[in-house]
């Protein structure tokens, strides 16, 4: 018998070049960065399919912001080295290391195109985000999605596993002296397989008379024998030291490969630190072991179906920690963003016109919008509804200039087959500040999922006041006065009369209720003042010399209303802040000429921005 497995295994080894020929284990990893040909134009041998497509997505918008720089051949590209990408898609710029093994050295390859439009997300977050996977060969790939050839001068981010020139020189060598031995071999294969046939067949001949000589004399093993053999059997498979009582590698920790710079903030469940993470910088948000739920919750919710959105903070990687002194430490690794919070932002010096105001607080609601709403995606793929329930100006991280995603999930309740999940927990929870009326008065329904998003709707229309109250009016460019017959005006509560705006300057930064409660307000003092006496943040008398800011204010009114079903949807919110930003830049741009459309947010971070330090 051991003959027989030894010219097996022979057989086995001259066979495995050419199973490798067939199957190479990096082609998976590989096609996360391979960019499909229907979504770089339309190529003569996809036309068909393509224009079929086009029947139920509508056809590429020849504009400016639509058209991307582009290098492939004129099938694709045509003569003008561009292409014209979907609405919402990004440009994108992929970079390849290739080793040439005629001139014996590494060359760089430039690919530039346009992304395709994923379904169910309305951007290209996979294409652009699958520089993180590990690649064969040093790959990587960066987005951009403002059009007007954004892509031409885009540097990708850095190769997340580089291989160095020698490795990828050894790994050629490696694989032309595979190939010869190969050569060589195939005149001796069929020989080998001939002889191990025949042994096999020996074999079997062999087993099946030594098992009917010794079928009278067998005895079986005694229990004891047999539960010691198994008692270290399943020892042997099942202990790997996690404590998951299952078979597992023993992987390298994320913890390991964090490099802490600075800490950066603290709250009631941690600390944030900055940190670099395999080449980029991240967040490391530090969990207090009584806050476990906390972050089993926010981690759950990050690892859902279809979360992933230019207006949702981007999730990393989540690990626990055992540090020397025996603390147990639970870490969650975000997206970093050096301008900081909402709230931070809105701290500084500088004022906000109100073209900005309306762009972070579009940017807010995009994001909110795709919480709340239930995504269906391919096969079971499904996005559930979720409710945030502590939206708050702290909880909403600035990505750049006039873009906002939203931060800070632990507190997040998920709508998923009906049921809400986590299947415990706590009704009045979150911010007392930004708590809706039916919070402070625990009168919402928690069997009624539609409330938690209306509560979340509330506390939004607090961030939108903080937002407006530090912008300058008199710096406005489409400062017009209101006209006072209209019926809007007529029916609007608390503006008040129409001033001088050049006399007017921008507020400096207040949380919402500053004076009328202390810094740390009890339950009892918000309730009082939210629900009995039905005190709201005062508006700026000078924001009716700005049609934008004044719909905008009669939007905050109603969605701050003290009961749930007068106020407005995020979806409604998002489509009536799109139509505001409009109205500016109609305002700003020559007359015929339109300068806003919007898939998602009308404002998304390129790939390489995360990296400015």
């Amino acid at each position: 018998m051991n003959t027989i497995f030894l010219f097996l295994l022979v057989f086995g080894l001259f066979q495995s070049p050419e199973c490798s020929k067939d199957y190479d284990h990096y082609d998976d990893e590989d096609l996360a960065l391979s960019i499909p040909k229907d979504a770089i134009g339309v190529p003569k041998e996809f036309r068909q399919r393509i224009l079929k497509e086009m029947n139920i997505r509508k056809r590429p918008n020849d504009v400016p912001k639509n058209r991307c720089y582009c290098n492939y051949d004129e099938s694709i590209c045509g003569k003008n080295m561009s292409c014209v990408k979907q609405d919402g898609a990004a440009c994108y710029h992929a970079v390849e290391e290739r080793y040439n093994k005629l001139e014996k050295r590494m060359e760089t390859h430039h690919k530039w195109g346009c992304a395709t439009l994923e379904r169910g997300s309305g951007a290209s977050h996979l294409t652009c985000n699958s520089w993180r996977a590990a690649h064969h060969s040093p790959k990587s790939i960066g987005c951009c999605y403002e059009g007007n050839y954004c892509n031409k001068d885009l540097n990708p981010p850095p190769y997340a596993h580089h291989k160095k020139e020698k490795e990828l020189q050894e790994a050629s060598e490696l694989e032309e002296e595979t190939e010869k031995f190969k050569n060589v071999v195939s005149g001796v294969e069929m020989y080998f397989i001939l002889i191990a046939i025949g042994m096999i067949a020996f074999g079997v001949v062999w087993c099946s008379y030594r098992c009917c000589s010794k079928s009278g004399n067998k005895k079986q093993a005694s229990l004891a024998t047999q539960s010691t053999y198994f008692d270290e059997k399943s020892a042997m498979i099942e202990d790997s030291g996690s404590g998951s009582g299952q078979a597992a590698l023993l992987q390298r920790t994320v913890r390991q490969d964090l490099t802490i710079i600075k800490t950066i903030g603290q709250g009631r469940y941690g600390e944030v630190r900055k940190a670099l993470y395999r080449g980029s910088y991240v967040a490391v948000k530090t969990f207090y072991t009584t806050d476990e739920d906390s972050w089993k919750n926010e981690r759950d919710v990050y690892q859902t179906n279809m979360i992933n959105h230019e207006n949702i903070l981007q999730f990393v990687a989540a690990d626990i920690w055992s540090e020397e002194d025996s603390m147990t430490k639970m870490l969650l690794i975000t997206d970093y963003h050096e301008l900081g919070s909402l709230s931070d932002y809105l701290c500084r010096e500088e004022t906000l016109t109100a073209d900005e105001a309306l762009r972070l607080i579009h940017s807010c609601i995009c994001g909110i919008e795709h919480l709340h709403a239930s995504v269906q995606g391919t096969g079971s793929f499904r996005k559930p509804e979720i409710a945030h329930r502590d939206i708050k100006s702290k909880n909403i991280i600035v990505k750049r200039p006039n873009v906002c995603c939203i931060a800070d999930l632990g507190l997040a309740l998920r709508y998923q087959n009906e049921t809400i999940l986590p299947q415990k927990f706590n009704v009045q929870v979150g911010t007392k500040r930004y708590m809706a009326p039916e919070l402070l008065s625990n009168t919402l329904n928690p069997n009624d999922f539609s409330q938690f998003k209306m509560a979340d709707i509330y506390s939004m229309a607090l961030v939108m006041w903080e937002v407006v109250i530090r912008v300058e009016v008199n710096t406005c460019d489409d400062v017009s006065t209101v006209d006072e017959t209209s019926p809007d005006h007529s029916a609007s509560s608390g503006i008040g009369e129409s001033v001088n705006s050049s006399d007017l300057k921008a507020k400096p930064y207040v949380p919402p209720f500053d004076g009328t409660v202390h810094n740390d307000p009890s339950f009892d003092e918000m309730r009082e003042v939210v629900c009995e006496r039905k005190v709201r943040p005062p508006p700026d008398p000078a924001w009716r010399n700005v049609p934008a800011l004044f719909k905008l204010s009669r939007l905050m009114e109603d969605s701050w209303h003290e009961h749930p079903k007068v106020r407005h949807t995020a979806l409604k919110l998002k489509k009536e802040t799109t139509k505001l930003i409009e109205m500016i830049d109609r305002q700003k741009q020559p007359q015929g000429k339109k300068s806003f459309h919007q898939q998602d947010s009308g404002l998304v971070e390129s790939a390489t921005n995360r990296y400015a330090s």
